[in-house]
């Protein structure tokens, strides 16, 4: 976990180690000498793909959420694996999720989901020029199962999604100068 060399570390104890993030209890001193007691999750990174179809349409995945108890439509995502580069995960995401593989891709955003609590960086991208897998293609991990949808950013911003890097990505590419030229759209 990246901390800031300002920041005094007082004591770090490992809480739970699991497959996708650790849980820290620490203790730290601020610059101003104030000391903070804090929860934290360490969590390797994640990316996010908005997989963008020549009509228009995002290419997004349906799967159950148990943290909210309800089925979400999302961008195909998936987390960094150790030492793995923010682009190869999203090809590599992209094509376990969905079974397409992308010809261009753009970092549309870069943020912190929830830096109150957790160290997850979220890289979001852009990406156009979609073929579809024939044949063998990578299979997605053996506990997901999705179903595939197909939205236009507009549609998504009109009922916005529950997630926010779905949102995020949807509302970015939804105001675009060339989608609004295009559709004589009057965003902001």
């Amino acid at each position: 976990m990246k901390r800031h060399p300002d920041v005094k570390l007082l004591a770090s104890e490992l809480l739970f180690s699991g497959r996708i993030f650790e849980l820290r209890r620490e203790r730290l001193r601020l610059p101003s000498g104030l000391e903070q007691d804090l929860a934290v999750i360490d969590h390797p990174g994640a990316v996010a793909i908005a997989a963008e179809l020549d009509d228009g349409r995002l290419i997004l995945v349906r799967q159950y959420r148990h943290a909210v108890g309800d089925w979400l439509v999302e961008l195909p995502a998936g987390r960094l694996e150790p030492g793995e580069a923010p682009l190869v995960a999203a090809q590599r995401e992209l094509e376990e999720e969905t079974g397409a593989r992308a010809r261009q891709w753009t970092l549309l955003a870069r943020f912190y989901p929830a830096p109150g609590f957790c160290s997850e960086c979220m890289h979001v991208f852009h990406a156009r020029d979609i073929e579809w897998v024939q044949g063998e293609r990578r299979p997605h991990d053996h506990d997901e199962e999705f179903e595939l949808v197909l939205r236009t950013p507009a549609e998504l911003c009109a009922a916005p999604p529950a997630d926010a890097k779905t949102w995020l990505a949807a509302s970015l590419l939804d105001r675009r100068p060339d989608r609004i030229q295009r559709t004589g759209d009057a965003h902001p």
